[in-house]
């Protein structure tokens, strides 16, 4: 299996516009709606009232677009990060119901609740980019989003660690034993004990040995205690764990198509799936707190305390590293080139197609400043659009602008094929050859590349332009990451 981890990227300075040049082997958001003006107003003053490095060289005006922006920018994240823990408190509360009663209907629930916590944390990560810029605070109880995110997101995961796979599985972790079948394993030279299994296990071997691979946390390890392995390759079909594999009765345990002895393990698989949701719903209430106003050490005070030195490149530079470095490069490049469906970012469950557009969905809301909740109540009210705008650039937000369009357009062909014509992105960047063995033309296949094909390229000609516009006030170097580079 090639790994490959959202936690592991290179940073290269060079222009964004030329940094994926060359690379390609062949061949959801919608426009701003009115703001929220009472929670606008209500929470205005909290950036004006904030003391900060005084920057001589802004205007007046200057500081009241910047501070405008930030304020909107930490409501947006405040709001996304909400969503996401109240969606992920229905994925527990789903999941403990198909713990305790394992039966297709319950798992069907925890699967849609699952999907449905997705949708508002697939659009925080624009958010994540931050460690370059947050200051240090031994007070803060996180240090910034992106050293956070690992135990939240990372993939993809050497599933063999957790529990059962195929006898065709190669992975870097090669053992029989596994936290599921086994009181205590050996990773490397670190014997662990698993015999109880809890949240804070979970933490403590999330990445043991020092590999990125052994991924034991987060929405990815709930993904795969739901859906099991997706075996198909590039064939139509997610994971199909049987609801056997939760049974408790003795006799009826399953994993996979072994008949367990006794139903400890399957006792086990309820453990770690009940755990990793209580860690999911924890480290989220820590970061839903990072961004309720008024607070104090807190990454949304210190954003608001550094707003005219750096807050501008912070928001303009994660614009970028989302956009090329992580969604262009990372999560859909590195698929698309090799046809690798271990590569894809939701394997197990086949809902790539979903994270793909709500990453690129998050990006936009930044840009207009405007995010709608789950509710469907639009938080922000004011953008990077604005900001240019009301500083003279309307030409580089009209840019911009055309260019989200045409990325909103890509994606929403990818989203439109995977919800109503089910071809999933594992279909999608199957190779030529790959997907002849499955029948497919060449014809065929390369209309369904081209879909992702489409994807990439609207993300390189975005990222272009984020650069342009970052030049336009005064950022020369906006170095965003890169990515993998093949």
């Amino acid at each position: 299996m090639t790994i490959t981890t959202v936690t592991s990227r290179k940073l290269l300075p060079t222009t964004l516009a030329v940094a994926l040049a060359g690379l390609l082997m062949v061949s959801g958001c919608t426009k701003q709606a009115d703001e929220d003006t009472n929670a606008a107003t209500e929470t205005q003053t909290e950036v004006a009232n904030t003391e900060t490095t005084d920057n001589t060289e802004m205007t007046a005006a200057e500081k009241a677009h910047i501070d405008r922006l930030i304020i909107s920018y930490a409501n947006m994240a405040h709001a996304a990060y909400k969503d996401s823990l109240d969606t992920a408190k229905a994925l527990q509360t789903a999941v403990e119901t198909y713990v305790a009663t394992p039966t297709q209907e319950n798992l069907d629930a925890a699967k849609a609740a699952y999907k449905a916590a997705r949708q508002p944390y697939s659009q925080t990560e624009i958010f994540r980019f931050d460690e370059g810029f947050v200051t240090a605070n031994d007070k803060r109880a996180i240090n910034s989003i992106d050293s956070w995110e690992g135990q939240i997101n990372a993939w993809p995961l050497d599933e063999a660690l957790i529990d059962y796979v195929g006898d065709d599985y190669e992975g870097e972790y090669n053992s029989q034993e596994n936290i599921i079948n086994s009181d205590s394993i050996t990773v490397g030279s670190i014997k662990q004990d698993t015999s109880t299994i809890t949240p804070e296990l979970l933490a403590e071997m999330n990445e043991i040995g020092g590999s990125e691979a052994n991924v034991t946390t987060g929405y990815h390890a709930i993904e795969f205690m739901l859906w099991g392995q997706d075996n198909n390759g590039v064939k139509e079909g997610a994971g199909n764990r049987p609801i056997t594999d939760y049974a408790t009765e003795a006799g009826q345990c399953t994993s996979g198509e072994t008949v367990n002895e006794d139903a400890s393990i399957c006792e086990r698989r309820g453990e770690f799936l009940t755990a990793a949701t209580q860690l999911l719903v924890d480290d989220l209430t820590a970061m839903e707190a990072q961004w309720q106003p008024d607070t104090e050490n807190t990454l949304r005070s210190d954003l608001i305390a550094r707003k005219y030195d750096n807050g501008l490149r912070q928001i303009m530079y994660q614009m970028g590293s989302l956009a090329l470095g992580e969604l262009a490069s990372e999560r859909m490049q590195v698929a698309f080139v090799t046809g690798s469906t271990e590569d894809e970012h939701e394997c197990f469950s086949d809902l790539t197609h979903l994270s793909y557009a709500n990453n690129a969905r998050g990006i936009q809301n930044v840009f207009n400043g405007s995010y709608t909740t789950v509710a469907g109540k639009t938080v922000g009210g004011y953008g990077i659009k604005d900001y240019l705008t009301d500083n003279g650039h309307t030409e580089a937000a009209d840019k911009l602008a055309a260019e989200f369009n045409k990325v909103e357009g890509a994606f929403n062909v990818i989203v439109e094929k995977g919800e109503k014509d089910g071809i999933k992105i594992d279909q999608m960047i199957a190779t030529v050859g790959q997907a002849s063995q499955e029948g497919i033309s060449a014809e065929e296949q390369n209309v369904r590349r081209g879909w992702v094909e489409a994807g990439i390229t609207s993300l390189q000609e975005l990222t272009a332009s984020i650069e342009n516009a970052a030049k336009a006030v005064g950022i020369d170097n906006l170095d965003a990451d890169a990515g993998s580079q093949f």
